[in-house]
């Protein structure tokens, strides 16, 4: 009986880890862009491809994995074939994802390691040519995001305010905190507090006006001739007793729609009311066409509710709640005693200090790429352990390297190494480990009770609301780069590509190569290095 258990499970073991190898094995070799062009690839490999999850499910995986700590793309990455599969071959995924890129970095530092002072100046215009084309190629990324995530005028004004926000200001607390304002203003405004006061307010004053009419004319009115207190909501809203919200914290039913979930109470009166088991008879906002002057729901109806709808995708194997909750007590457990020792103990060898700095990097980094840059130059850099200039090396490289971002901590992690005369190596290991194991950790934990989450309309809506202001970032990480990817002898910390109009063409042709021909991200930014080059051919001279 045991036997034929285990020789099941074996095969379906096997036939997850094949087909986890069948359409991920190339992703950690061909994912070229970073985060933004990575999240647009998944939603066409994994949703219109493969079918392995609905959109409106991607969207929440997406939104989860922008509000927790660590690398985004790795986690939605993991999360979606945990989703699909189960552990084991979730974790072979990870490794097919992140490993490419991580040795591709590797390499790169025992490169820049052996380098002298300055780079030779054809250099600095492929690095420059590089980054200019990777601002083409996000920006692309990020308009098929933005597309899809402005479902109404709540979500396109989260979007600009989130990426606003981001441009105007940076520090190491800011984004989670944009990310969670923006989720608390979707709940807000999905559960109708703000329009069920305006309409109270609105209906007050018609009826204070009309009763000082009717005072001249007639004798004053008895309020005991009122109905109740529902006057003083619109007829949609109107119910025998107080409406209240509490429905919005109640599991919801899975056959309707959240788009047409509104929370009702029961009442005894003849008037119709809102029915919520009811699909065909609530007010539903219907997507407008072109020719009405555009798309998504007009904020003016109170009674939209543009909430995503739950769509039925089950994980394929259930995991119990406490292993969850245990793993990511767990974490946070091991996080407190290593900054307890880092903060304490004086004369740590460099190894405890880089992996204590990396795992709380790892730990405290939310929204992914568009952080982690600026907090690895915090951590790595200010300590002394790499120079300003290979951070700034490695910053343009990574732009053209595969997998994600934070596999620029392993190229720090094996300078540092070598600077301290160690080994790369080790030093590359204990790097990937710190940095990718705080995100594992907690994603993994909160998958096991995601699905139990996700049926309640306030977990929905909170997720849209911080989708919406992380894809805000996006636009931020886009000026981040464009601001600091202009790199020669003179400026080797990098200034903005405006300084000089071939960069503006540079990223123009990235852009109309990618959007108007089609072509893959990994040729627009290798067209974009070629075109560097060639701008150092025509002006080397000028500038050696």
């Amino acid at each position: 009986m045991l036997g034929n258990i285990f020789r099941l499970f074996q095969r379906g073991l096997q036939k997850q880890f094949i087909e986890v190898t069948k359409y991920q094995w190339h992703m950690g070799i061909t994912s070229f862009g970073g985060p933004v062009v990575q999240f647009q690839n998944f939603n066409r490999l994994f949703v219109e491809q493969y079918q392995w999850l609905s959109d409106s499910t991607y969207q929440e995986l997406f939104a989860v994995a922008q509000a927790l700590p660590g690398s985004a793309s790795t986690k939605l990455l993991f999360i979606i074939t945990l989703l699909h599969t189960s552990l084991l071959p979730a974790l072979v995924s990870f490794l097919y994802w992140a490993l490419p890129g991580a040795i591709g970095m590797f390499v790169l530092a025992l490169g820049v390691g052996q380098i002298g002072n300055n780079l030779p100046v054809p250099v600095y215009a492929l690095l420059s040519g590089l980054n200019a084309a990777t601002v083409g190629v996000i920006f692309i990324a990020a308009i098929q995001l933005s597309n899809k995530a402005i479902t109404d005028k709540l979500s396109l004004a989260l979007i600009f305010l989130g990426g606003a926000a981001g441009v105007v200001y940076t520090a190491l607390w800011y984004f989670p905190v944009l990310m969670v304002l923006g989720g608390i203003t979707a709940v807000i405004y999905d559960l109708r507090f703000i329009q069920r006061w305006w309409a109270r307010g609105k209906q007050n004053f018609k009826f204070t006006l009309r009763r000082r009419r009717e005072s001249e004319e007639e004798p004053p009115i008895q309020m005991s001739n009122l109905e109740d207190d529902s006057i003083w909501l619109p007829e949609v809203y109107r119910e025998d007793t107080a409406a209240d919200v509490s429905g919005a914290w109640a599991p919801v039913k899975s056959g309707v729609p959240a788009a047409r979930r509104i929370p009702v109470r029961t009442s005894t009166s003849t008037r119709p009311i809102l029915d919520a088991s009811d699909t065909e008879s609530l007010p539903v906002a219907e997507p407008q066409s072109d020719e009405d002057g555009g798309g998504g729901v007009d904020a003016s109806d109170i009674r939209a509710a543009p909430v995503s709808a739950v769509v039925d995708d089950n994980p394929k194997q259930e995991y119990p709640v406490w292993l969850g909750v245990g793993i990511v007590i767990g974490f946070f457990f091991s996080f407190i005693i290593v900054i307890v020792i880092r903060a304490v103990i004086k004369g740590l060898p460099v190894t405890f200090l880089l992996f204590s700095n990396l795992y709380l990097a790892g730990t405290i980094i939310f929204g992914g790429g568009p952080v982690v840059i600026p907090l690895l130059r915090e951590y790595i850099v200010s300590e002394g352990w790499v120079s300003s200039r290979d951070f700034t090396i490695g910053l343009a490289l990574i732009q053209a390297f595969p997998g994600p971002n934070f596999n620029f901590a392993i190229y720090l992690g094996a300078l540092t190494y070598h600077n301290y005369g160690a080994s790369s190596i080790l030093g590359a290991i204990v790097s990937f480990i710190a940095i990718y194991t705080p995100g594992m950790l907690v994603a993994g934990g909160m998958f096991t009770f995601w699905n139990k989450l996700r049926r309640y309309a306030v977990v929905i809506s909170l997720l849209r609301g911080i989708n919406s202001a992380a894809i805000g970032l996006v636009w931020t990480a886009i000026y981040r780069i464009w601001e600091s990817g202009y790199l020669s002898d003179k400026w080797s910390d990098g200034i903005s590509l405006g300084e000089d109009p071939w960069w503006i063409v540079v990223a123009s042709t990235a852009f109309v190569t990618g959007r108007g021909w089609g072509f893959p991200a990994p040729v627009s930014i290798f067209i974009g290095g070629l075109m560097g080059i060639i701008w150092w051919a025509v002006t080397g001279a000028r500038i050696s």
